[in-house]
């Protein structure tokens, strides 16, 4: 799992298409602003085997936006789609990961929203049209890398922070987000 995080003065969006695994919205919905202002703008994302990491992702996000005094969380999440050589294995199963990955994003929100924070979540698997502008400081920027070290052997998460921007899966101020999937 990567958490991208960026605390914003204002941050705005509008869902514009669905990919391929978009959730339903309203039609309504289609095109409509939304408007954050003092936010932390959280991107996550998810792949195989992440489903475990929920409480730890919850307890970063929660660090995250009491450092920045976010007034609320906002959360993109999106399946990274495995490669060609990782969608070979027997392991990987798109859809018990799409799964896995709508779960994770439901507990965390609900972890978050359980603990006092103001929580939103884009509509998972949608286009969206967004703008953003990101405070400057120590904290207003982060990117974390989380895996579920082997847990049978004692293992716990670990966490990287600050990713050097080549591990990360797409840029930060990317004009437009992309699909959950292709």
């Amino acid at each position: 799992m990567l958490i991208q995080s960026s605390r914003c003065r204002t941050f705005e969006y509008a869902v514009t298409e669905p990919s391929a695994c978009a959730v339903g919205v309203a039609e309504s919905e289609l095109g409509k602003p939304h408007r954050f202002t003092e936010c932390l703008v959280v991107s996550i994302a998810l792949e195989h085997g992440d489903l475990v990491l929920g409480a730890a992702a919850a307890k970063i996000i929660r660090r995250l936006g009491a450092r920045t005094k976010a007034t609320s969380v906002v959360i993109d999440g999106y399946l990274r789609l495995p490669t060609h050589r990782e969608r070979s294995s027997p392991r990987i199963d798109l859809l018990t990961d799409l799964a896995d990955s709508l779960d994770l994003l439901a507990e965390v929100t609900e972890r978050l929203t359980h603990s006092g924070e103001n929580v939103h979540m884009l509509p998972f698997g949608w286009h969206s049209k967004a703008q953003a502008e990101v405070t400057e400081g120590p904290h207003a920027q982060h990117s974390l890398r989380l895996h579920a070290g082997d847990l049978g052997a004692g293992g716990g998460v670990v966490a990287a922070l600050d990713v050097p921007a080549m591990q990360r899966f797409r840029l930060e101020k990317a004009p437009t987000f992309s699909p959950t999937c292709a």
